[in-house]
């Protein structure tokens, strides 16, 4: 595993994290949290979000909605809210950071095997 790419998804999480508002109940019982194989697809699909929010792509002068529905588009897709996947990732981060290293772990594996087949 390339360690940069790993501190990369490591970092977008912690991001994500820090965006908090302090509103939501994040002490999710594990039977309430978003199962773990869907929570990897959705971390792989915020940090792609990520990707196309911090490399300009989209920006205009609007850019905080552009953003804002950059994001929201990854929780429809799931049928989750923002404050859900926060709430699973925080469980985690306080409760099973070993599971949580092995979803990091595979979505950097996944970006590492996309990036093969793009060159």
């Amino acid at each position: 595993m390339n360690f940069k790419y790993y501190i990369l998804i490591c970092s977008l999480s912690f991001l994500i994290f820090s965006c908090y508002d302090g509103k939501t109940d994040i002490n999710l019982e594990a039977e309430n949290q978003i199962p773990k194989e869907t929570f990897e697809l959705m971390l792989y699909d915020v940090h792609l979000a990520d990707a196309i929010v911090t490399s300009k792509i989209m920006k205009t002068k609007d850019n905080v909605l552009i953003d804002s529905l950059v994001y929201q588009s990854v929780f429809e897709k799931y049928n989750y809210s923002k404050q859900e996947f926060e709430a699973t990732l925080v469980f985690y981060i306080n409760n099973n950071m070993d599971s949580l290293d092995a979803i990091c772990e595979r979505v950097v594996k996944r970006f590492n095997l996309e990036k093969g087949n793009i060159h």
